[in-house]
Formats: C-alpha cells, sequence, structure tokens
C-alpha cells in the first residue's frame, strides 16, 4: 500500500482500477497522481499571448491580401502545396487548435501552432478528469483549483457542421497509416471516438480510401456520413492526391462538410512564429501589436543567408547561430511530434554545424528560435515497477483553443530534465490537465 498524504492510500492495482476507461483506450502515457496547478492570472497571460498570435495572423494574412503564393513566399513554404490547400473549402483556421506554450518565468510564450483537426488530447483532458471524479482518486484530487472540461464545447463545434445528429462523424485519415507496425495516432483516434459518442455523437475512423462518394452523399458501409473530421496533414503523397481530389470535389458540391479544410495549413508551420517575431514584419506594424507579439513569442527567424537583428544588434544570422548554439533552437517549419527539433546546448559543435548546414541547404525551410527553458513542476506517478516516484522537472502546456479562444490547458511534464528539454509523447512526458487556482 502506497501513501501519499494524510488518509490516503492506494496500489497499483487500485489504480489500474481507477484508470480504467484510460486503459480502454489504452492512452498512451503514464497517468499523473498529482494535481498540475495554475494561478488564473496564467489563465488570463495565456490568453493575451494567444489573442496577440491570432491579431498577428491576421495582420500577416492582409498584408499578402489573402493570396497564397504570396503568403507562401512569405512564410518561404513550397508552392507545390497551393492546390493542395486550395483543394478542401476553406474554414476559420482557429477553429480547433492546441498550440504548445512554455511558461518561463511565469511568462507564456507560443513555440508552435498546432491549429488544425489534428491537434490532439482534448479528449484526454476529459478522460483524465473524470478518473480524478471516481471514487478511488477524488480525495487526491478534491484540492484547490478548478478543471476545465472541453470536450462538450468541442462536440458543439462538430455539431455545426453536421449536417444531421443522426449521420456520421467520419474521422479520417489515408490508409498509409495503417501501413508496418502499429499507427502511433490509433489511441488518439478511439479517445475522441469515445468522447464524441459519450456525448451523443455517432462517430468512427473512416480511411479516405474507404469513403463510398455518390451524387447523393458521402458513405460508409451504408451509413451517411455528416461530417468528415480531417486527420491527414497536407504533405500528401501521389497515390494520396487522387484521393483528395475526389473528396475535394465531394465536398465543394455540398455532399459532406469536412473540418477542418486545407487553407489553414498554410498558418500552422513553425515558419509562420518566425515570420510573425521578425522585424522585417513586425517593423511594419502598428507599434502596440508589435509590443504584443514581442511579448507573446520567442526570438525566431527563418533560416537563410540574411542578416536580422538579435537584441537590437544587427547579426549575420547564419553565422552568429554556428557561434551561438547553446542560447538556441533549430526546427524544420514542417515538423511534428518533436522529430528533428535539436537543442543546440544538446549537441557538440560539430553536429550542430552539420545540422545547421543541412537546414540551410534543405529545400523546406527551418527556423532558428531562441532556447525557452521551462519552469519546473512537480509530477508523481507509479513508475513501471510499480514504485511511486515524485519528479521535479521543466513542463511544456498545450493551450486549448475552441472558436477561436482559449478554453483550458494541459501541462506536458518532462521526464528527461534540463538534460532533455524535448518535451512530447515520444520522450515519456507524462500528461496532466490544468487545475486553474
Amino acid at each position: 500500500m502506497t501513501r501519499w498524504g494524510p488518509g490516503a492510500s492506494l496500489t497499483p492495482e487500485e489504480l489500474s482500477a481507477a484508470t480504467a476507461e484510460l486503459g480502454a483506450i489504452p492512452v498512451a502515457y503514464d497517468f499523473a497522481l498529482s494535481q498540475h496547478r495554475l494561478p488564473g492570472s496564467l489563465f488570463e497571460s495565456m490568453t493575451t499571448a494567444w489573442r496577440a498570435f491570432r491579431s498577428g495572423v491576421a495582420a500577416f494574412v492582409a498584408s499578402c491580401e489573402d493570396d497564397l503564393g504570396r503568403m507562401a513566399e512569405s512564410l518561404r513554404l513550397p508552392g507545390r502545396l497551393i492546390p493542395v490547400w486550395e483543394s478542401l473549402p476553406p474554414h476559420e483556421w482557429a477553429l480547433i487548435a492546441r498550440p504548445d506554450m512554455i511558461i518561463s518565468g511565469g511568462r507564456p510564450l507560443i513555440v508552435d501552432v498546432n491549429a488544425h483537426s489534428l491537434a490532439g488530447h482534448f479528449p484526454l483532458n476529459d478522460l483524465t478528469l473524470r478518473a480524478h471524479r471516481g471514487p478511488a482518486l477524488r480525495s487526491l484530487f478534491a484540492g484547490p483549483g478548478t478543471p476545465r472540461f472541453v470536450m462538450g464545447h468541442y462536440a458543439d463545434i462538430l455539431r455545426r457542421f453536421l449536417t444531421d445528429d443522426r449521420d456520421l462523424v467520419a474521422l479520417s485519415y489515408f490508409a498509409d497509416e495503417d501501413v508496418g507496425e502499429n499507427n502511433p495516432n490509433t489511441w488518439h483516434y478511439r479517445a475522441e471516438i469515445h468522447e464524441l459518442r459519450r456525448l451523443g455523437l455517432d462517430a468512427r475512423t473512416v480511411r479516405v480510401e474507404e469513403l463510398d462518394i455518390s451524387a447523393h452523399g458521402v458513405y460508409a458501409d451504408g451509413r451517411k456520413i455528416g461530417l468528415i473530421q480531417r486527420f491527414f496533414n497536407a504533405h500528401l503523397n501521389e497515390k494520396q492526391m487522387p484521393e483528395l481530389a475526389r473528396l475535394a470535389s465531394a465536398a465543394r458540391e455540398g455532399a459532406v462538410n469536412v473540418l477542418t479544410g486545407l487553407r489553414g495549413e498554410i498558418l500552422n508551420t513553425k515558419a509562420t512564429i518566425a515570420v510573425l517575431s521578425s522585424d522585417e514584419f513586425t517593423d511594419g506594424l502598428p507599434p502596440s501589436l508589435a509590443a504584443r507579439l514581442g511579448q507573446a513569442l520567442p526570438w525566431s527567424r527563418l533560416m537563410r543567408e540574411c542578416h536580422t537583428r538579435w537584441r537590437d544588434k544587427r547579426i549575420d544570422l547564419p553565422g552568429w547561430t554556428e557561434r551561438n548554439r547553446t542560447r538556441l533552437v533549430l526546427k524544420p517549419a514542417f515538423g511534428s511530434l518533436g522529430r528533428s527539433v535539436t537543442i543546440g546546448r544538446e549537441k557538440s559543435e560539430r553536429e550542430w554545424s552539420v545540422i545547421l548546414n543541412g537546414a540551410l541547404s534543405d529545400e523546406e525551410p527551418w527556423i532558428v528560435q531562441e532556447l525557452i527553458v521551462p519552469d519546473h513542476h512537480e509530477v508523481r506517478f507509479f513508475d513501471k515497477a510499480g514504485e511511486l516516484r515524485t519528479e521535479t522537472g521543466p513542463a511544456v502546456h498545450g493551450a486549448y483553443i475552441l472558436d477561436g479562444e482559449l478554453a483550458g490547458g494541459i501541462c506536458r511534464h518532462g521526464r528527461q530534465g534540463d538534460q532533455g528539454l524535448m518535451i512530447n509523447g515520444l520522450t515519456g512526458a507524462i500528461p496532466a490537465p490544468v487545475y486553474w487556482l
């Protein structure tokens, strides 16, 4: 029997029973046995940061006159993707998002956009909070702070686009995801289906290739689909393009709604953060918006041969980047799940130089970003040996955005300490919903 406070005890077996709903999915993370609390003032600060970013995006789109070609050129994104971005009917780009924020010294900074229907962890938030309220864990999570459930609002957004509540919600992805080893996204899909069904929506996964499209509508095994929630990204291969064209035609003819479209993907890369942070862009903004963006975003630049400013000092970007690796991070603009993110102080000079040269020669853009060291937080959990452990380390926060506004948040506790600041599910991070004080 493990004890962590007055009158509170639990065994690993009892924890497994208390989290059975999560285990049935199964969720691919350890379970945090501690409340993650943030002050209400941080909710306001995160809201302010997000709104500044959203306003910056609006200013950027307006500066390009909403022209995808000009936007792609400014972001240094490949023009070959424009037909993909334009294929599906447009939508509000920040309808559903989960930007990553690093809180450093109590100040939140947006380090990744995640503004599309692939943004995960919404269902995980509610599943975890329900486990907290069960009889076995209620006393542990009954302390100060108010959690925020998000899937009710999420489901309401889907209902807005659903033709009829009796129709099927299809979470659609390309069949290539299921080739080879187990699809790492399966638990995300199962969690969302579980939550949507609990909220009264009939949902299931349907591969894009298996959509039965006719002049009368789109079907899956004879069931009419009222809404397709897109779970594929804009980097399509040649085999997938005809399937996208088939779906796009049905969507444009009104046979089915797709949430979300692909046009917003142009704003969903790390290149957007780099442009909104750069003096080349902010010098043309109203001073108040430029200042707000400076507070919301870390110093970031598109990695290329150019001169720019660092702390009001004019620098040659490639040379300065090579000499200052310990204070910088290199990221591919199209990266996800932390893949290829390089934290300079965790690499040797030679390794950094090789990666930097690769970024400069890559046909797709990379960004260089100021290293922001996260504030540390405590987390308790049972390890694989069944022992209760307490760790204190860096954390990244995912901000839940619904209808363009902050709705809540989740913390990812890093397991590698300050020696490994890339914090995501691939590195054993432990998620915990935020309780707001």
